[in-house]
């Protein structure tokens, strides 16, 4: 008869050494930008063998977590965790799944506006916010001024991206942080695949950025609930233009974000 253990395995080695490398790195004990140490001290450290570490640093690459140069011997880079990786692989999921353009909006609808009224609760963080959500308008309202439209779409998801670090809340801020990657990934795309004429496109970001103005506009005078309600409605002529347009049928595409898109 066999014990309840029977089928339990320990891990492989390699993933073993992986794992007590990414604790590093995810501790901040190994930061982004240093090295790793050698290949022969890191045989020392462990005391494994040279193919089960060189195992376990592969591992690490693959999860984009070092990149290792042509030697391994010389030690690797490390890249560290960042939200554009878990977005790739979040957009990948996503687009399999066959989530719309609409989905993706309604997503951010229901975090947004709570978020903004939250701050009611934490007036002490509103002058901190309104800094920063009127500095990226000001950036937004320059791009338009230029015609630089798809460095307007960053920086829409820039706004969006302050937004969600306004909750104070990092799992919230993490969250929609990987949305807004995919999001500038996959109005990108559309941005390109369009079309639109050159007066459209700016007539309809024009409307976009005099929103966010209008937001900020409520914030600074310490108007929260008022901020949070204006949010609410637009958000939800968004989803209408979605709806309207055609756009928010559109599904999302596992190669929009790519390693150039945060």
């Amino acid at each position: 008869m066999s014990s309840i253990g029977d089928d339990l395995r320990l891990p492989k080695l390699s993933h073993m050494v992986a794992g007590r490398l990414r604790d590093q790195i995810a501790s901040g004990n190994l930061k982004a930008g240093s090295m790793l140490q050698p290949e022969s001290k890191l045989l020392e450290l462990f005391s494994v063998s040279r193919p089960t570490l060189r195992e376990a640093l592969r591992i690490l690459e693959a999860e984009g977590l070092i990149s290792i140069g042509r030697g391994m011997r010389s030690g690797a880079l490390v890249m560290g965790p960042s939200i554009q990786k878990v977005a790739q692989y979040a957009n990948f999921m996503l687009a399999a799944d066959g989530v719309t353009m609409r989905d993706l909006h309604e997503a951010r609808m229901f975090f947004e506006p709570g978020i903004i009224r939250s701050l009611t609760r934490r007036s002490a963080e509103l002058e901190g916010v309104c800094e920063e959500l009127r500095a990226c308008v000001s950036r937004l309202q320059q791009g338009l001024i230029n015609e630089q439209y798809v460095e307007v779409v960053a920086g829409t998801n820039d706004f969006h991206d302050l937004l969600a670090r306004a909750s104070g809340n990092k799992t919230i801020a993490m969250l929609l942080s990987v949305l807004q990657v995919i999001s500038q990934g996959v109005y990108s795309v559309n941005l390109v695949e369009k079309g639109e004429s050159t007066e459209a496109l700016h007539k309809n970001m024009t409307k976009t950025v005099s929103g966010y103005d209008a937001l900020c506009n409520l914030l600074e005078k310490g108007k929260v609930d008022e901020a949070a309600a204006f949010w609410q409605r637009y958000m939800e002529r968004a989803l209408e233009f979605l709806a309207r347009t055609k756009l928010g049928e559109r599904k999302l595409i596992s190669s929009s974000v790519t390693a150039g898109s945060a």
